[in-house]
């Protein structure tokens, strides 16, 4: 377990661990069941600082300013890959060129406007909801806003084929053990409904949902998933899961 988060911390943050690590594929690929408690302790970082802020700050100001401590904290490495994955897939072209835009380094104007819908709505679900989340809930929200994200992706690894010849990111995790990908879905759900309840399972069934048809969409775009696919994701079932659980939560409590 140790090995796998020290391997998730430094593929997928800024935080520094000197720490060598023989296999590391084998053993990100093996410890997926893992991937979703390390969304979770990044979650947990992030929300020691929401709370403080909370005090300080509006909420919907809070909020922002947790933004952009994630993506200090991860260097914006799924709003990178949101952006790849909105300027490839959305560009009309055929698959080959849809990947090779995916590779290119400069974002397009699909990938700007990625990122402004992203974060526009996440931001107007927190503004609409603002009177309603109190220092506790908005812990549990930034907290589960990491865990889901890592939700999302792992669902993806479920007999993932990879898109493209090309060796990228992605391919660390081909051949991902189901029994990994349940463990990681089993401990996002004993959270979220700890967490939230009903309203939290609703809130997963939707990212499971949507995963469904992301995975489609794509598989028929690129005839595969890679690095920016997946990493996608992980932004998107953030947003599903935030709208579903403010639309819900109103008829379970």
């Amino acid at each position: 377990m140790i090995k796998a988060l020290i391997l998730y911390t430094q593929f997928f943050t800024r935080i520094p661990i000197p720490i060598g690590i023989d296999e590391p594929i084998e053993k990100m690929r093996h410890g997926i069941h893992w991937f979703t408690l390390f969304g979770f302790l990044i979650g947990g970082l992030e929300a020691l600082i929401y709370y403080g802020l909370s005090f300080l700050f509006p909420v919907p100001l809070a909020f922002f300013i947790i933004l952009l401590v994630d993506a200090m904290i991860t260097g914006g490495f799924h709003l990178d890959a949101l952006a790849d994955m909105a300027d490839g897939l959305f560009s009309s072209r055929k698959k080959e060129r849809m990947l090779e835009i995916m590779k290119d380094s400069r974002i397009g104007s699909n990938g700007v406007l990625a990122l402004i819908f992203y974060y526009g709505t996440l931001l107007l679900i927190v503004q609409s909801f603002a009177q309603i989340i109190t220092p506790k809930l908005g812990v549990l929200l930034v907290i589960s806003f990491s865990l889901i994200g890592k939700t999302g992706i792992s669902l993806l690894f479920y007999k993932m084929k990879y898109a493209g010849s090309t060796q990228g990111l992605g391919t660390t995790f081909l051949n991902v053990p189901t029994v990994c990908v349940l463990g990681a879905q089993l401990f996002s759900i004993v959270i979220l409904y700890v967490f939230f309840g009903l309203a939290g399972l609703l809130g997963y069934l939707g990212v499971f949902l949507v995963g469904l048809l992301y995975k489609r969409m794509v598989y028929q775009k690129v005839a595969g998933l890679n690095g920016d696919t997946l990493g996608a994701y992980g932004c998107i079932s953030q947003v599903v899961f935030l709208a579903i659980y403010f639309a819900t939560r109103g008829f379970l409590t």
